[in-house]
């Protein structure tokens, strides 16, 4: 195909006078998913850069996967699959060996090792508040004896490795020195993947052209239209009125809308996304907890854990899924439902018990309770806003007045992982199929150099979690390091380190003739469209 040029002229910024785009995409929308070729799928959280590594979320990585390919690829079942490293093999527990395709960026350029060692040093040394990092973190050296060959040395055995590696998306060598700009105006977006970007306007939309040069299967889509729409109503009418052809996040309460339609149907698909509460338990006084009467308490109640399993049995997580996930959500004991590798048998889901969480208040010495404030993201997770009223309700029943708090997720995403909040809705996709994913990103000590506690906005720390989390990522053998990891979970659970609410059931909508192989990630991908 004719090589496209990425070129600051064709490429559209969100502070350009919108004309000529605001044509294009008028006729885009019109033209509908058909044998134009063109796909247009509503999303339902914005990406907050086109920079593959400056902030490990999953909405900067699905739209990220369209343009840069990993070395491994996470299949939709979270199994590890060829991506630009087409095979591997492990000669000692440190040592790994791999031979790489042959394919090249959509400049023109060839993909070689160097582009690969490049691309995991600068997702390990970019300044990130959600930072890559836990992912390679246990990478020593790199070497590539040819263009095809990639030598990684481990600091020690990395059973995650493959796992880790399909995190860190593949750039050029030449552009690791761009800096996030350039990568947010296209001029340093230039990836092996199956798409090319043609224009960006943050917080809009995203227009992508197919890449027939790619080394993966040929996709039956030309031309792929990412927009934000992050209002469930209006993405739902959206798609209702024929303006898009998929939609990600459908609202439960909507979903009756598109079964009674012939024109549409709706796919499901249950998530690895566990739901939860973070809470400040690191600070001494922490910024939004006040007396009965407003003055700023003289210690950190979060600290305490009375505090925290009071917070914990205060919520009803049945009528939480009932009634404000619709059903679409299954009630969490700890990261992944119990049995799953990694998980605790003594673990159930927390149970409602409001009386018995006033006494635990009382005996922490806030008979009369406290005033707090909740945050949370109004446009990312399933019913965000909506679980964020929920429980703030259920926390002022027992005593503890509470302020719900929500805004957009361009401005939580980077406001919540500096730990600027005492409690805060969050969700972490557990994509590795076990534990140690999580207990190292969300509940190790934060330790930027060592890559651990990367998500950990509350600052809690446990040596014991620590030890037993370092011990089963050095541990080759699974049924060992699965029964390390069951004992940090339940050590995690059991201190209230985190309050689990739900795992997410995924719900996409679409047109009638458009498929969606659904993703334990969450991701919406182009590329796993097709049509019946």
């Amino acid at each position: 195909m004719p090589k496209l040029p990425v070129t600051r002229r064709w490429l559209t910024r969100a502070g350009l006078a919108a004309g000529a785009t605001n044509g294009w995409i008028a006729a885009a929308l019109a033209q509908g998913a058909g044998t134009s070729g063109l796909l247009r799928i509503g999303m339902a959280a914005p990406n907050t850069t086109l920079d593959p590594h400056l902030q490990n979320n999953a909405p900067n990585n699905a739209v990220a996967s369209h343009i840069f390919d990993t070395l491994v690829t996470n299949d939709a079942a979270s199994h590890s699959t060829p991506g630009l490293a087409e095979s591997w093999r492990l000669t000692d527990d440190t040592h790994w060996e791999f031979t790489l395709r042959e394919a090249r960026f959509t400049d023109g350029a060839p993909f070689t090792a160097e582009d690969a060692i490049a691309s995991i040093r600068r997702a390990t040394d970019i300044p990130s508040t959600a930072s890559f990092r836990t992912y390679t973190r246990s990478v020593k050296s790199m070497s590539a004896p040819g263009p095809r060959r990639l030598l990684v040395k481990t600091d020690g055995p990395d059973p995650l490795l493959l796992n880790s590696l399909s995190r860190v998306r593949v750039i050029a060598a030449g552009r690791a020195g761009a800096g996030t700009s350039d990568y947010n105006n296209g001029t340093a977006a230039i990836g092996t993947g199956p798409f090319v970007l043609r224009e960006n306007v943050p917080g809009s939309y995203i227009r992508l052209a197919r890449n027939d040069a790619w080394w993966g299967p040929r996709l039956p889509w030309s031309e792929v239209v990412l927009r934000m729409v992050t209002d469930d109503g209006g993405r739902l009418a959206a798609l209702l009125s024929g303006d898009l052809d998929l939609i990600e996040a459908v609202p439960s309460q909507s979903a009756s809308r598109v079964r009674s339609s012939p024109r549409f149907h709706l796919i499901r698909g249950i998530s690895s996304r566990f739901v939860h509460v973070n809470l400040d338990v690191h600070r001494d006084v922490t910024p939004f907890a006040a007396g009965p009467d407003g003055r700023p308490l003289p210690a950190n109640p979060f600290k305490d854990l009375r505090v925290r399993r009071a917070l914990n049995l205060a919520i009803n997580r049945q009528a939480m899924v009932e009634r404000v996930m619709e059903g679409d959500a299954v009630a969490a004991s700890q990261f992944l439902p119990k049995g799953q590798p990694g998980t605790s048998d003594r673990l159930e889901v927390p149970p409602f018990e409001p009386d018995r969480a006033r006494a635990l208040l009382a005996e922490a010495g806030y008979p009369n309770g406290f005033r707090m404030t909740l945050h949370g993201p109004n446009d990312r997770y399933v019913n965000d806003a909506k679980i964020v009223q929920a429980i703030a309700q259920m926390w002022s029943r027992i005593g503890i007045e509470t302020r719900a708090e929500v805004m957009p997720w361009s401005v939580y995403a980077s406001r919540g992982p500096r730990g600027e909040f005492s409690a805060g809705l969050a969700a972490w996709g557990v994509n590795t199929g076990e534990t140690s994913n999580p207990l190292k990103a969300l509940c190790a000590t934060w330790d930027r150099d060592a890559g651990m506690g990367a998500s950990n906005a509350g600052r809690y720390s446990n040596a014991e979690v620590d030890r037993l989390v370092l011990e089963a990522l050095r541990t080759m053998d699974e049924a060992r390091r699965n029964a390390m990891l069951a004992e940090a979970s339940r050590l995690v659970f059991e201190d209230v380190a985190i309050l689990p609410l739900h795992h997410e059931v995924s719900v996409w909508a679409g047109r009638r003739d458009v498929t969606y192989q659904t993703r334990n990630d969450q991701y919406t991908l182009a590329m796993g469209v097709g049509r019946s």
